[in-house]
């Protein structure tokens, strides 16, 4: 008998790999972009591998609930905020955008695992489990800083929106 958890990975891979194999892939611009551009970047994947990437972190790293109304809502929330560059585009020549639109489901991965680290914080006291929070998970999104093209922004933001949102639900 498939878990909720197995429910709900399996229909968020269907529609995944659905919407990259038949849809057009849409995604936010840095400048703005329209409300569908918003509601619907985590759907689409700018190529296959990001895709598999996305899934192997879905089904290899998440476990227990994953509250994934909730997470795809701060994702797209905060898709409105400004996007920040990281290293690669801060060099002359260089285009803000990496050339391309904010697209893939990592935003929400970020957010849910920030609602798992928020709702692990309730049951610590001290600052400890902020210290802890910053060695384990920070690092993973200080890496998308370096990586040409990747929106490590929206990354942070998803991932403390999330921290917020399970810390204090």
């Amino acid at each position: 008998m498939m878990t909720y958890t197995a429910f709900t990975k399996a229909t968020v891979t269907l529609v995944l790999v659905l919407w990259w194999w038949r849809m057009p892939e849409t995604g936010y611009p840095p400048a703005g972009g329209t409300i569908w551009e918003h509601l619907l970047w985590p759907l689409s994947h700018a190529n296959v591998w990001h895709l598999a990437g996305n899934l192997y972190c879905l089904w290899a790293g998440l476990k227990g609930r994953l509250c994934l109304r909730k997470c795809y809502l701060l994702a797209v929330l905060c898709s409105f905020l400004p996007v920040v560059p990281g290293l690669w585009e801060l060099m002359p020549d260089a285009d803000a955008s990496g050339g391309m639109a904010t697209c893939g489901f990592s935003g929400v991965l970020c957010a849910m695992v920030g609602v798992k680290w928020g709702v692990w914080f309730k049951g610590c006291h001290g600052m400890t489990a902020y210290g802890t929070f910053c060695k384990r998970v920070l690092p993973f999104v200080a890496v998308g800083f370096l990586i040409p093209h990747v929106n490590w922004s929206i990354h942070l933001y998803c991932l403390l929106a999330g921290l917020m949102y399970g810390r204090w639900q």
